[in-house]
């Protein structure tokens, strides 16, 4: 009864500081809209491919390496975890610097094989500014993980919270003041180092730079598979906009970016809620009781569902109306393409539920063979579509792609006595009632 307790109370936090979250990103949304052109939006949505990319191809999974340890708290692992995670953050920072001096020396001399957005002039030195956070965040103290394990996340939100309404009030003014591109690229440092001294001012924990050869092989050895399916990963996940990047003109990647962000919103609930609270609770039930993972993993899901089907079936009814009520008509066609990534919504939370469980019993390979396939699924489908039907097939592309593996998860899921066909359908008849109540409420107001 107590860990249920603590189990809500941290549910609670994180899903109240998430949704101060959006408010706070939306409200600035709006503004920024206001104040710059959609071009500057498609920029950096470039920019945030590539530092994302990075990062996701350096991604060793040091959270969950945490989570899932017998002794988490051991000073030895946590100072060689930190050691990985600092040595990290300046690998992603040298490897961009490199990167960005062969797109300067390449766009001097081959000019002519950049075409949309990458033949931006700026885009080079944005993605270099926006890349110094990689290293202040890899200073970072890891009580996070720690305090997900205790299930005591409030003080851990509350820090992140404060970290990003400082970064936004600091970005709006200085765009209020000089309308620039290079506010949004600064946002991402502001955020950076906020998050890292308070991790520190906040909390007892402290790290030194140390090495460990058995444990650093323990963390490559769980690793290796987290590896190969976070590159993976990037490349189904942040493939559309390299694919739309070369495309179309940076307006219309700016307002393909503000559509996504909006359908994101759902998404990245799911998913915070997934690796901060769901896999801490399925991770203890294997080690505990693992006969009941089934029981406890169609609980969860049995509420997740709930709000899950309906919501996206709003979003589908919703999603032109949003648009025009939060931005001008240049955002316009950021309602249609917010209905289609509805459909993503359902499919990218049900897989990454799913994919939490399985890493809560070490099967850390099935993700790897999960991004081979929706990574293949795009770079096939997303080429083909948008040559056969134009950028509104396109879309269709990136809104089906999560539903292609999930076959995979299902079957790796059997295999393990943790799935039920039943219960897997049992809340989707909400989807069609959340879009008729979503459709009738237009129809109502429209009269």
């Amino acid at each position: 009864m107590k860990k249920n307790k603590k189990l809500f109370i941290a549910s609670f936090w994180l899903i109240l500081i998430f949704g101060l979250s959006q408010v706070l990103r939306l409200g600035s949304n709006l503004i920024l809209t206001r104040l710059l052109e959609p071009e500057l939006f498609g920029v950096m949505a470039l920019v945030s491919v590539v530092i994302i990319g990075i990062n996701m191809f350096l991604d060793l999974g040091l959270h969950s390496f945490i989570v899932r340890h017998k002794t988490p708290e051991e000073p030895l692992m946590l100072n060689v975890i930190w050691t990985l995670q600092v040595l990290r953050g300046w690998a992603m920072f040298f490897f961009i610097a490199l990167m960005v001096i062969i797109i300067v020396i390449a766009k001097k001399y081959a000019p002519n094989y950049f075409h949309g957005v990458y033949a931006d002039s700026r885009l080079p030195f944005l993605i270099l500014v926006a890349s110094i956070s990689s290293v202040i965040v890899g200073y970072k103290s890891m009580i996070s993980p720690l305090m997900s394990l205790k299930f005591e996340l409030r003080k851990i939100e509350l820090i992140e919270f404060f970290s990003q309404t400082t970064a936004v009030i600091v970005m709006v003014v200085w765009v209020w003041l000089y309308p620039t591109v290079w506010a949004l690229a600064m946002v991402g440092v502001i955020y950076g180092v906020i998050s890292t001294f308070s991790s520190y001012y906040f909390f007892p924990l402290r790290h030194k730079l140390v090495w460990d050869k058995t444990v650093a092989s323990e963390v490559f050895q769980f690793s290796k598979w987290i590896l190969i399916s976070s590159a993976l990963t990037y490349l189904f996940s942040q493939g559309d906009k390299l694919f739309f990047a070369g495309k179309i003109d940076a307006s219309q990647l700016g307002v393909y970016s503000i559509a996504f962000t909006l359908a994101l919103a759902i998404i990245s609930l799911a998913q915070v809620l997934a690796t901060r609270v769901l896999f801490p609770v399925f991770a203890n039930t294997v080690n505990n009781d693992r006969q009941s993972l089934k029981d406890k993993y169609y609980k969860i899901r049995l509420y997740l569902d709930a709000a899950l089907f309906p919501a996206s079936g709003l979003l589908i009814a919703f999603g032109p109306s949003i648009v025009n009520i939060l931005y001008d008509a240049r955002y316009n066609d950021a309602g249609w393409i917010l209905q289609t990534l509805a459909l993503a919504v359902i499919g990218e939370t049900l897989l990454t539920v799913s994919m939490e469980c399985l890493s809560a019993l070490s099967i850390t390979k099935v993700r790897m063979w999960v991004m081979l396939i929706r990574t293949i699924g795009l770079f096939i489908c997303l080429p083909f579509f948008f040559s056969q039907y134009g950028f509104y097939g396109a879309i269709w592309a990136v809104a089906i792609n999560a539903f292609l593996a999930l076959p995979l998860v299902y079957y790796t899921l059997a295999e393990n006595s943790v799935f039920s066909f039943l219960r897997e359908v049992r809340m989707l008849p909400l989807l069609g009632l959340g879009y008729i109540l979503g459709a009738a409420l237009i129809a109502l107001v429209s009269t």
